[in-house]
Parts: C-alpha cells; structure tokens; sequence
C-alpha cells in the first residue's frame, strides 16, 4: 500500500541547486581541456626544436603526436563549451553528444597522426642516421615525460569530478603519451650509447603502434555514445536498487522498461512505475516525483522521466 500522506517520504538531501552543480563542472572541463591544450602546444614545440636539432626522427614524432594533442584538446576545449550550451529549440534534448562527437574525432585525428608516424618510422629504418647531441633530446623527453605524467593527475580528477567524455578522453591519450615519451627517451639513450641508428626508426614504428591502439579506444569510447549505448551495468544496478527500495516500502507496485543512455557527461534515464490503479492522479504524480528523486539521488545531475502505469496485476 502506499502511504497515507505521500508528502510525508522525503526526497533526497537538499543540495546545490541542479544548474549550478552542471555550471560548476561544465567550467572545470572547460578550463582542464584549455590547460591541456596549453601543455601540449607547449610539448610540441620543445619536443620539434630538440628533435630538430639532435636529427632524431622519433623525438620528432613524438612531437607531431603532442602537435595533434594540441588540436585535439582545443577542439575538445570548444565541444565541451558548445556541449554545456542550454537545450534550444532545435535541440531541446541538449547538445551534450557535442561533446561524444569530439571523442570520437579526437581518435580519428589521432589515428591519422599514428599512420604519419608509422610512414616515417619505416623511412628512417631503411634510411637511418646519426644522432648528436643526447643533452637536448633526452633532456627534452625526460622534462616532457614528467609535465604529461602531472597533466594526466589533474586529468583524471578533473574527469572524475565532471564526467566529461572529453576530459577523460584527453586523459587516456595523454597516459600513453607517458609510457611513449619514456620509450623514447629509452631508445634514444640506447642510440647515443651502441651506436646503433636504426634503433630510432625502430622506436618511431613503435610509438606509431601505441598511438594507433590510443586511438583505437578514443574511438571506441565517442562510438559508444554516439549510438546510445546503455549506462554501466553497476549504474544501472543503484538505480534498480532505488527503484526496488521504494517497492519495498510499499511507494510502488513495482517498475519496469528501465532505459539509460549516455551523452557526454549527461545520463538519460527513462522508466515506467507500477501504481494502483484506482489511485488519485495527484498522489499519483507525486509518487513519480518521489521516484525521480531516489534515482537522483544515485545519479545526481541525470536527466530523468518517469512514466505512471497501473499495476500489472491491476484491471486496465
């Protein structure tokens, strides 16, 4: 049975006003994603001069991959901008897959930079030549390898935070720009040390592989989105758990046809209730507030609508 006075079940804790909570976390991402591309421009500047001048053709692709990290976070920097715009008339769903579509351009940006590596890696393995001055370069993947590696840290919280697609996109491609800097500086000192040459040819295919497979999940992850891809499964199992716990006491006959999906940092949840049917329309609404409230409360800033149906086991 439901409760006699249905305003007696609170709803969630009062909180931050909705709106405000979305400002806060749409300006978060929108100043990590400008950082990031300010770092990587600044990356790829340094890493092109020192590769430049030491002659090394993988110092110099891992500067034209941090030159399309620089294109890739400044265009995520304007997605996440246009994604937290207000729903419009010719958008009155919002334009959070603004965002998903970035991801998904970022990786093929990035793939395109990975067959670029991949060609030149290939030319100076058949054509090899000598490096010099191991100060410079090495120096320079040591320096860019620790920037990245902080860059990643504040990534990765400014993503946890926000649940940007775009920020945790720009972490994933910047945590293997860690493991490849470091290769790199690797390989070089491995060059300067034997004098072996190829192995530079050799470390340019390599970083090529790794930026390929990096944009390889980047795509994965905006496709996901981009095709209304169900929540996780352990989001989707609290929001069956609140839904279960209003059964249990007694708010709901039960639910069904529960739906997620997910555009940038927004979910979408839609759901049916199960009320008697033969009760008042008011306590009926109420009871559906009441339900969007307890999946709120789980997933705070979803977007939620919930359809009133009688009972199964009630005469239609």
């Amino acid at each position: 049975m439901l409760p006699a006075d249905p305003s007696a079940r609170p709803g969630p804790a009062a909180g931050p006003d909705p709106a405000a909570r979305a400002a806060d976390r749409a300006h978060a991402a929108l100043r990590a994603g400008r950082l990031a591309a300010l770092t990587a421009g600044g990356l790829a500047l340094g890493k092109l001069v020192a590769g430049q001048l030491g002659h090394s053709m993988a110092v110099t692709a891992s500067a034209v991959d941090s030159l399309t990290d620089l294109f890739a976070s400044s265009a995520n920097a304007l997605a996440i901008q246009l994604a937290h715009a207000a729903p419009d008339r010719s958008h009155p769903f919002g334009h959070a897959k603004i965002e998903t579509l970035a991801t998904a351009g970022q990786g093929l940006l990035i793939g395109g930079s990975g067959v670029y590596l991949l060609v030149e890696g290939v030319r100076r393995l058949l054509s090899p030549q000598p490096l010099r001055l191991a100060a410079v370069t090495l120096g320079a993947m040591a320096v860019a390898a620790a920037i990245t590696a902080a860059l990643v840290a504040y990534l990765g919280r400014v993503a946890a935070r926000t649940g940007s697609s775009a920020i945790q996109a720009d972490a994933i491609h910047y945590r293997t720009d860690i493991a490849a800097n470091v290769a790199v500086f690797l390989g070089v000192a491995l060059t300067y040390a034997t004098g072996l040459s190829r192995v530079d040819g050799v470390l340019s295919i390599a970083v090529a592989a790794y930026v390929l497979y990096s944009a390889g999940s980047l795509l994965r992850l905006g496709v996901r989105d981009l095709i209304d891809t169900s929540a996780s499964e352990d989001r989707v199992a609290a929001i069956e758990a609140a839904l279960g716990a209003m059964r249990a006491r007694g708010e709901i006959l039960g639910h069904h046809a529960l739906r997620t999906r997910v555009a940038g940092p927004t979910l979408f949840v839609d759901v049916h209730i199960e009320l008697p049917g033969d009760l008042p329309l008011a306590r009926a609404h109420a009871t559906g507030d009441r339900a969007r409230d307890a999946i709120l409360a789980v997933e705070l800033d979803a977007e939620v609508l919930v359809h009133i149906d009688p009972g199964r086991d009630q005469p239609a």
